[in-house]
């Protein structure tokens, strides 16, 4: 569906130096995928995004969808690209003089639906699929930001695009809203069928609804992947910070290098992740029937990711180095991914 391949935008700064805001991007994102892009301010991703309407022309490389290098459009061209891109924003951008059922109505206008009773009947459709069929009459002043930012979202999808881009469409609300939002985003994936690309410096958000995920940092991508590989076994130090920040009071519940816990810890300190139908299955507990090895759980945590169960455990071990070693022979066996900390 989209392709991006070596990818490259800089800009000019006052001084006449050239700034490199993106560089050696190449990215695959599938048809219905909902795939996210995640990094921390300045690192590049609304650049990159905004390269995939063309909002951003880039300095360099190739943006592909369906086949078709979009970065070669004419005026005309890039008026249908951005009827097939939908889009929308961390603040909204509704207008204020209008009503909601106007303002998802405004772009079926301006791409030349000239029938109001046909833009009227879709207006209610998106109404509808949004949760806002009682709120067409009211204006963007009286709407809570939720309700904002779905009006927003009615208003990207009205000329039926294939693809719905998010620019950090959740950032400005508060966690509740956040999730329902999501959701939305989620519901609207699997009946459209649309490809979702966002954007955001929030773990929770790809957490929650993303199949696939890139890290970016420095405009450049760092690390790629299933959510749940990145998420629960990230290589590239930025992901690793990400990660720890969002699951921030877990890691601060146990510190093996406090002065306590090192006086306490005698064995091999080691941490399980499980994903999947095993997330929920004895495994455990039938490996340390049989072994020699006395186990202490010392944290844990069974939560999902998207659709994707998952588990973590950290364990203390205590035995010999061959009873330990056939542990993790069972755990092998059984594709519970082990790490030995310390």
């Amino acid at each position: 569906m989209i392709r991006i391949e070596n990818l490259r935008k800089t800009y000019r700064a006052a001084d006449g130096r050239e700034v490199e805001a993106l560089a050696d991007i190449e990215l695959e994102i599938g048809a219905g995928e909902v795939f996210g892009i995640i990094g921390r301010s300045g690192a590049g991703k609304s650049t990159l995004i905004r390269t995939l309407n063309l909002l951003e022309r880039p300095s360099a490389g190739r943006v592909l969808i369906d086949g078709e290098d979009i970065t070669t459009l004419d005026s005309e061209g890039l008026y249908a690209l951005r009827r097939r891109v939908g889009m929308i924003f961390q603040h909204f951008n509704l207008l204020g003089a209008k009503t909601v059922a106007d303002n998802i109505d405004w772009p079926l206008k301006a791409t030349g639906h000239t029938n109001a009773a046909e833009r009227a009947v879709r207006v209610k459709e998106l109404l509808a699929l949004v949760g806002l069929s009682e709120q067409g009459h009211k204006y963007p002043s009286q709407l809570s930001g939720g309700q904002k930012q779905r009006v927003g979202i009615a208003r990207a999808l009205a000329n039926r695009p294939q693809i719905l881009l998010c620019d950090e469409a959740t950032s400005a609300l508060d966690p509740e809203t956040t999730q329902s939002i999501l959701r939305l985003l989620l519901d609207i994936n699997r009946q459209l069928g649309l490809t979702i690309v966002l954007i955001t410096h929030e773990m929770q958000v790809i957490r929650t609804i993303c199949d696939r995920v890139a890290v970016i940092d420095g405009g450049r991508i760092v690390e790629s992947g299933r959510v749940a590989d990145v998420f629960l076994h990230p290589r590239h130090p930025v992901t690793r910070s990400m990660v720890a920040q969002s699951d921030a009071l877990a890691a601060a519940s146990f510190d093996p290098a406090h002065a306590y816990m090192k006086d306490k810890l005698r064995g091999t300190l080691v941490r399980l992740t499980y994903i999947g139908d095993v997330t929920y299955q004895p495994i455990l507990s039938r490996i340390m029937a049989g072994a020699k090895v006395q186990i202490t759980i010392l944290q844990g945590e069974v939560s999902s990711i998207k659709d994707v169960p998952f588990g973590q455990l950290l364990l203390e071990l205590e035995g010999s180095e061959d009873d330990i070693r056939e542990v993790f022979a069972e755990l092998d066996r059984h594709q519970i991914h082990h790490e030995v900390l310390q």
